[in-house]
């Protein structure tokens, strides 16, 4: 063996065309090796893929663990029992302010109309009981004029501050398409308890 300098770079030299040299040496091995070394590559990859499905097979049943242990869990906390139509009726009375809050629930309703800028120069009011109910609608009737977008925002407005109201209807009417105003008809329904004794 001939002695290598210290200082020479180790060069490794590959053929130009590698295919057909990687091809013979293929054929080569196959010849030398046989049968026995590809049934034993083709059971080392078969040993691969079964441990690799073990693995996922072993997150899934983690996974499953923990859902069952949380349903067990939930199983053994106590059921509350589900409300019925009597406590729903009687939460919802419970919302509706009282009759004797109208006068300030209508004072809630000028006070937005006056922060809009919308002048409130009438209204009507019909108080409507529910015959079979412990609750009474109380139809306001607005006609104002003023622009549009203070109409809108007024409306708005006074369904976020007052939840027992309800827009029931509006019609808008402009006398040219040009003007900034709009009439409006506005008719809310104020839903109250009866008072103590109207049943």
């Amino acid at each position: 063996m001939a002695p290598m300098k210290t200082g020479a770079a180790l060069k490794l030299a590959l053929p130009a065309k590698a295919g057909p040299r990687l091809a013979w040496e293929c054929k080569r091995l196959w010849r030398k090796t046989g049968s026995a070394a590809a049934a034993g590559i083709a059971a080392l990859c078969a040993a691969l893929l079964a441990q690799w499905h073990a693995a996922g097979m072993h997150e899934q049943e983690i996974a499953l663990r923990r859902q069952l242990a949380t349903a067990v869990h939930a199983a053994a906390q106590p059921q509350t029992p589900s409300p019925t139509a009597a406590d729903g009726l009687s939460a919802f009375y419970a919302y509706l302010p009282a009759h004797a809050a109208i006068p300030e629930q209508l004072q809630t309703l000028v006070d937005i109309a006056a922060r809009h800028k919308v002048p409130l120069a009438k209204a009507e009011y019909k108080a409507q009981p529910e015959p079979r109910a412990s609750f009474m609608h109380y139809q306001i009737n607005l006609p104002v004029k003023a622009d549009y977008a203070s109409v809108q925002a007024f409306m708005l407005d006074a369904l976020q501050e007052l939840p027992a109201l309800t827009l029931d209807s509006v019609a808008f009417k402009r006398e040219r398409i040009d003007s900034g105003e709009a009439e409006a008809r506005i008719r809310f329904v104020l839903l109250v308890r009866k008072a103590e004794g109207a049943r």
